[in-house]
């Protein structure tokens, strides 16, 4: 299962932090779109859930768009298989 784009998107939409997640933009820091750490915190349990991983918070700290957030999600599910 690759991770897409839209499926970050969907995951950012389903926590309800900002108006419209299809109009973020992949290199650009998620902070500078709208998304504070709460936000981000949330997003990550969402991406953990849904894909069955623990995300370290080592981690996360260089999760800051939504490009990193699919390439490391490939990454760590790549390693699952």
């Amino acid at each position: 299962m690759k991770v897409t784009r839209e499926d970050v998107c969907n995951a950012i939409k389903q926590t309800k932090i900002v108006a419209d997640s299809e109009n973020l933009r992949d290199d650009i820091e998620l902070t500078d779109q709208g998304i504070d750490s709460l936000g981000m915190f949330n997003v990550i349990l969402v991406l953990q859930e849904k894909y069955q991983i623990d995300i370290p918070d080592a981690d996360i700290d260089e999760l800051t768009t939504v490009q990193k957030l699919v390439m490391y999600l490939n990454m760590r599910l790549d390693q699952t298989v």
